[in-house]
């Protein structure tokens, strides 16, 4: 388990310390820097998972596993020094450290990569989940990607980040694995009413490939589109059968994503989660944070990081559990716990945690009331 992360120099992070719990919920205004803290603990995680020691260039976006990322974009304006995050957990420390350029030309920059990962005697029998590095997965769902008709190209079949894919992991998972398959099901007639399931149909899936052409001596690259026959979801409810996937409700898809990475035979040691409450009713969202514990309580090693708006989702929380964010004077993210609040011993007993983030708000912090 992850029990904090150091951010130096991180996108809006300057200098930040934020403690994690096993579940840690995120919230403040939007470009407070929710979100920014999910995207260094996935860096940390992922780049030392994928073995990095050295990336040389303005981005390597494959090692980081997030398109779009680049070490530029990354680092703090104006800043001076290494940007630096690690994730301290109950083993050992997990670090990624980037060294700008002397000559700092945005666009044309070379960053040379540190990452403290651990060295393995047998890395076959020993992996790195038993020195401190936990499986991630970060979900930002969409709920267009995870409506539309996919077909797949590796197997196991793989949900993106933004729930691409979702159709085929769902057919695949109704296969092989009946059992967990079916107590996803489950778990969708509890949270969702009037839902009874879903079925599988067929439909063309068309896709663009690249392939190489010779003309006399020379060869040249032409995309071409091609259709493939791929999976789309049907949803069935008691008033209504056979509903395609697009027309269903944003949280019912939602919902459906999330299930499926942490009832799926792929499931995170550490899921990363942006907007939990999205698309959900107020008594959905409790019904999902039992849910979230429910599945916490079988699988002790889960952890689960998110952000969320919604004080009614932070009513069914733990006041520990809450963090808060904002921007200080200066214009740098701070975070806190909703605990340092100077008159939280005062109001603890006679209000939820989304009663007193809806009255302290999370200004306060920016104010020096917290280091």
């Amino acid at each position: 388990m992850i029990t904090s992360v150091q951010l130096q120099n991180f996108k809006s992070f300057q200098n930040q310390r934020i403690p994690l719990e096993r579940l840690t919920v995120l919230v403040g205004a939007n470009a407070s820097g929710k979100t920014s803290v999910l995207d260094a603990i996935w860096i940390a995680v992922q780049a030392t998972l994928n073995g990095q020691t050295q990336i040389s260039g303005l981005a390597n976006v494959r090692a980081l596993n997030r398109p779009g990322w680049e070490l530029d974009s990354l680092y703090t304006r104006g800043a001076a020094g290494q940007l630096f995050i690690q994730c301290n957990s109950n083993i050992r420390p997990i670090g990624f450290f980037a060294d700008p350029p002397v000559l700092h030309d945005v666009g044309r920059s070379k960053w040379t990569i540190k990452i403290d990962k651990p060295t393995l005697v047998d890395p076959d029998e020993r992996p790195l989940q038993n020195y401190g590095v936990p499986t991630p997965e970060y979900l930002k769902l969409n709920a267009t990607k995870l409506s539309i008709a996919t077909y797949a190209d590796q197997f196991p079949p793989r949900m993106a980040t933004d729930g691409e894919g979702l159709p085929s992991v769902l057919a695949d998972m109704a296969l092989g694995n009946r059992v967990e398959f079916d107590g996803l099901i489950e778990e969708m007639r509890r949270l969702i009413p009037h839902f009874m399931g879903i079925r599988f149909t067929k439909r063309l899936v068309q896709r663009i490939e690249t392939e190489l052409v010779r003309f006399g001596d020379d060869t040249v690259e032409r995309q071409i589109n091609r259709d493939f026959q791929g999976d789309a979801i049907l949803f069935d409810f008691q008033n209504a059968k056979g509903i395609s996937a697009h027309l269903v409700s944003e949280g019912t898809l939602m919902l459906l994503g999330l299930l499926t990475i942490l009832l799926g035979p792929s499931r995170p040691d550490l899921l990363l989660l942006d907007d939990i409450e999205h698309g959900l009713h107020p008594l959905a969202q409790k019904s999902l944070l039992e849910f979230l514990r429910k599945i916490m309580e079988r699988f002790p090693n889960l952890q689960v990081v998110a952000t969320a708006h919604s004080p009614y989702l932070l009513d069914y929380l733990k006041s520990e559990e809450v963090r808060l964010l904002t921007i200080d004077p200066d214009g740098y993210s701070v975070c806190g716990k909703l605990t340092d609040h100077p008159q939280f011993e005062k109001w603890k007993g006679e209000m939820a945690p989304g009663e007193m983030w809806s009255l302290f708000g999370e200004k306060w912090l920016g104010e020096g009331h917290v280091q």
